[in-house]
């Protein structure tokens, strides 16, 4: 029997493994559906903070610092502000990103943490004493707890109870390779195109060797999105600039604040509690944070035998500490910001943009 499965190598299902590297010498399992590394769709766009909730270094994988943001109302009332000062996101590939931090965990632990590649989740079972865990090969392992960090659209939840009622926001991203030219001109800006699609935005993040991550989402009604990417794109990008393009679509998991986010032995963490900023999307730090967190709670009950027995409280202890560590800041996002940005969007352009 392992001590704690994490299901998903990602940003939650990673910190998580890092966190037990570090503190532990818990035996642990990590479970992926696909072959490491995988490619994933995603902005690649996260506060420099993470380096401090990581406590590493992100230099050798960040892709770029911009040095400007420029900011939109639907194409109108552009501001230029400089980011030199600010708390600038850094930018990164997902599935580097993700691979780092799974080997940084690995490197510590020595040994302590199996990897298991192309292994789908069939079932998840609660039992007294562990959690039971069927894959696709049929294969069966027990586990004392289990994190769920497989996404926004991972069944884990729904299998254990959890999330009955979630909701996705949709969202297109493109990568669009340019010219050099290009890029030598836009590799320091960073672009916000707020409302360019009813209740949502669009983005133009600048990563490395002439790659740009562009997309539109919408937390609104579900749309067509493809006509408004089109639009975004030829609006930044002149036609001849562009190489070569790829698109893909994902669904990003609408924060609501009212659904539990674990049982006895299965934590939710990153997407897959919907842990995500309700005007932004963002939802790499959340993600990190919250499997960091799960972590935690997990060495103080298996280092503590009557802990351990005491499982509701272990629970209830992860669901405290998310909401303080990050539902409070979400909640006032939603309950508060987001309805000037649903309901009154240029208001909220210039108080909460300009």
């Amino acid at each position: 029997m392992y001590d704690v499965v994490i299901v998903g190598a990602g940003p939650a299902g990673t910190s998580a493994a890092l966190e037990f590297a570090r503190r532990s010498d818990l035996n642990i399992l990590i479970l992926d559906k696909a072959v490491l590394p995988r490619k994933k769709p995603c902005g690649g766009a996260m506060p420099l903070s993470v380096e401090k909730i990581l406590n590493l270094d992100l230099s050798s994988i960040i892709k770029n610092r911009t040095q400007k943001l420029k900011l939109y109302h639907d194409y109108e009332e552009e501001v230029v502000k400089s980011t030199l000062n600010m708390n600038a996101p850094i930018l990164i590939d997902r599935s580097e990103f993700d691979m780092f931090l799974l080997n940084k965990a690995c490197e510590i632990a020595s040994g302590k943490i199996e990897i298991w590649e192309n292994s789908n989740v069939q079932s998840v079972v609660e039992k007294e004493t562990c959690v039971q865990i069927t894959l696709n090969n049929k294969q069966s392992v027990q586990a004392k707890y289990l994190i769920a960090a497989d996404g926004a659209l991972g069944r884990t939840a729904s299998m254990v109870g959890l999330m009955k009622k979630r909701k996705f926001a949709p969202s297109l991203e493109m990568e669009i390779i340019t010219d050099s030219q290009y890029y030598n001109d836009y590799h320091s800006v960073m672009i916000m195109n707020y409302f360019c699609v009813p209740h949502g935005y669009g983005w133009i993040f600048p990563k490395e060797k002439n790659r740009f991550s562009c997309g539109v989402g919408t937390w609104g009604k579900p749309v067509n999105l493809y006509r408004p990417l089109d639009k975004f794109i030829s609006r930044f990008f002149p036609e001849n600039s562009i190489k070569e393009m790829k698109i893909s679509g994902y669904p990003i998991p609408i924060y609501t604040g009212t659904e539990q986010i674990a049982t006895s032995r299965v934590f939710l963490t990153g997407d897959a509690a919907s842990l995500v900023d309700p005007i932004t999307g963002e939802g790499i730090r959340f993600a990190l944070l919250s499997g960091k967190i799960a972590a935690s709670v997990m060495i103080k009950s298996l280092s503590d035998k009557k802990a351990f027995l005491e499982d509701k409280i272990i629970s209830d202890e992860y669901q405290k500490k998310i909401y303080k560590e990050i539902g409070e800041e979400l909640k006032v996002k939603l309950s508060f910001i987001s309805l000037a940005f649903h309901n009154n969007p240029h208001m909220f352009y210039e108080t909460f943009v300009r």
